[in-house]
């Protein structure tokens, strides 16, 4: 009995663990001048840059967010490609053009083109504590490439659930393929650089 006891409440607490760290991502999709090559091209073993807006954790200051935001990132990125996410690119093998935006609290009428050509207008909602929302987008200069909203349950940058998001995030931003093309993805975008 006591045996069964145990696994029961070992079970309940990691469903209900799995429960907390899920995301909630809506709004997802690709435009159609993804594609996947280039997203791979721009960011394997090359400097990538993420612009921040806003801070979900009270106390935080926002230069002390996105450098945790940056650790939190990269250990939750795919192991490919080898992108080694930055504020500040310093290397100067950073193309750029590519950027990730990720807006923390943002309005409920901030479009996602927004985000990529003036991203100084971006509008923010306070924030609840415990809850962070984030608007992302891939962008190549003005234009969209991608984009998602997520919402988790978090109570500070350490928190599992913080990281999940972006565990959850990063296929949807970043998928294989883009539904509005066929082909072979990386032929098209070769052919369309030369």
């Amino acid at each position: 009995m006591k045996r069964t006891t145990i696994a029961l409440a070992l079970a309940l607490s990691a469903v209900s663990a799995a429960q907390a760290a899920a995301a909630v991502i809506t709004s997802e999709g690709v435009e159609g001048p993804y594609y996947h090559s280039e997203y791979m091209t721009a960011a394997d073993g090359r400097e990538f840059l993420i612009e921040v807006r806003g801070v979900p954790f009270a106390g935080m200051s926002q230069e002390a967010f996105d450098q945790a935001l940056i650790r939190v990132m990269m250990s939750a990125r795919p192991s490919s490609p080898a992108t080694q996410f930055t504020t500040r690119p310093i290397s100067g093998n950073a193309d750029p053009a590519y950027r990730l935006v990720l807006v923390f609290g943002p309005a409920r009428n901030l479009a996602f083109e927004t985000q990529c050509r003036a991203l100084d207008r971006a509008r923010f909602e306070p924030v609840t504590a415990g809850e962070v929302k984030v608007s992302a987008t891939f962008c190549r200069g003005d234009d969209l490439m991608s984009r998602a909203i997520a919402r988790t349950g978090a109570t500070d940058i350490n928190d599992p659930a913080f990281r999940q998001m972006f565990v959850e995030l990063f296929p949807v931003l970043f998928p294989p393929r883009n539904p509005f093309q066929d082909g072979d993805d990386h032929r098209r975008f070769m052919r369309r650089r030369h």
